[in-house]
């Protein structure tokens, strides 16, 4: 139900665009990440974005719940910002996971 009203856009932007969000807990993962959710009374807008010192293939789920409204694979070219987004019906909290060369990390909204 969910899915078909998520609405998915892919953006490039350089380095300096963006800084991470959760730059303090990725310490093990290769790529600095963020998630920003913005809400109004209908629905919710969930941002998710990497950008890695290297080339790297990042895979990224975003879910809410037991609800997974994306499952996305970047390439992302070392030091350029990669995001995905999407709009779906409003949600308290969204959560996404990212996962390149073996290691993953689990960020999710306030």
């Amino acid at each position: 139900m969910f899915r078909s009203a998520a609405t998915a856009l892919l953006v490039s932007a350089p380095l300096w665009t963006a800084a991470p969000a959760q730059a303090a807990v990725q310490q093990d993962f290769p790529c600095d990440v963020g998630l920003q959710k913005i809400s109004n009374d209908a629905t919710s807008t969930i941002d998710v974005s990497a950008t890695c010192a290297e080339a790297r293939t990042v895979e990224v789920r975003i879910s809410a719940g037991d609800t997974q409204f994306a499952n996305v694979t970047l390439d992302v070219k070392a030091g350029v910002r990669r995001a995905v987004s999407v709009t779906v019906p409003k949600v308290e909290q969204a959560c996404a996971t990212l996962q390149t060369g073996g290691k993953s990390i689990t960020i999710c909204s306030g």
